[in-house]
């Protein structure tokens, strides 16, 4: 169960982490395969209608194990499948529960941070994400406003079970991020900057590094080509891959390289290790 990898740890400014989806098997046995080589091991939880798919009691004595042997960190993305916003109340409480019990079960594992999607599952008729450049005048529709007011009550009955803010990144989706930054801010949580969700939706990533990098806590690396997301990052264009990691160079959070294989995580790290040893 060794790591075929190199060992990662302490090489950059930032800590490394990467997903525990690489080899095709469960979480486990990933994450004994990859935990001598990053800082941390971003668990990341997909759907939660499969009970299978939020580790289990024995999984985590497991998982506090190999973090006792192997000193290695995690954090949680936690499931893509609830909707904090939802305007039936049985989806939208749902998701809370959903959120709640996932940070319960995995506590022991002491993570420093928990990642979170705010989707916007029914987006208003006619919305062009695409067309609306952030950091400008985005109007809020009522629809937008009261998917808003939902979000923000579903968020208080997370935090009401004592998770510290700070410990919760919102991560970059599809829509304007500026829909949300004041809920972020006003609830003080951190903010998860997705690369290839910004260059995907067709944003400007250097306004939203200039916007959103200070109070970024985890960045999730990957490539995109043709809207395809979650490949290595050479497939970044070049100008871009520059702007990020000369941006890196000044970062102290966490980079998660998120990619699903071993041949995109290779290929990446393979870039990531040649910048650093450029100086």
């Amino acid at each position: 169960m060794n790591s075929l990898l190199k060992n990662y740890r302490g090489r950059f400014p930032f800590k490394l982490a990467t997903t525990s989806y690489i080899y095709p098997d469960e979480i486990v046995p990933n994450v004994a395969r990859l935990a001598l080589s990053f800082d941390e091991i971003e668990l990341v939880l997909f759907e939660s209608k499969d009970e299978n798919s939020i580790p289990d009691r024995v999984q985590i004595e497991q998982l506090i194990s190999l973090t006792r042997l192997h000193r290695v960190g995690f954090n949680i993305h936690l499931p893509l499948d609830i909707f904090l916003g939802d305007e039936c109340e049985q989806v939208r409480a749902r998701g809370v529960a959903i959120a709640k019990k996932v940070i319960e079960r995995t506590l022991p594992l002491q993570p420093s941070l928990y990642t979170l999607h705010l989707d916007l599952k029914n987006p208003p008729m006619g919305t062009d994400f695409k067309s609306v450049p952030i950091l400008q005048s985005v109007p809020i529709s009522d629809p937008i406003e009261s998917w808003r007011l939902r979000l923000m009550r579903s968020l208080e009955e997370i935090l009401a079970d004592g998770i510290e803010p700070k410990k919760v990144s919102i991560e970059t989706l599809g829509y304007p991020f500026e829909w949300i930054e004041d809920i972020v801010r006003r609830f003080g949580f951190s903010i998860c900057l997705d690369i290839g969700h910004i260059l995907t939706h067709g944003y400007d990533l250097e306004r939203y590094l200039k916007s959103y990098f200070p109070e970024t806590s985890i960045i999730h690396l990957h490539g995109v080509r043709n809207e395809k997301d979650h490949l290595g990052i050479e497939k970044l264009a070049g100008p871009v891959l520059e702007k990020i990691l000369s941006c890196l160079r000044q970062y102290r959070g966490i980079v998660s390289i998120e990619v699903f294989s071993i041949d995109e995580l290779r290929s990446s790290l393979d870039i990531l290790e040649g910048q650093w040893a450029e100086g």
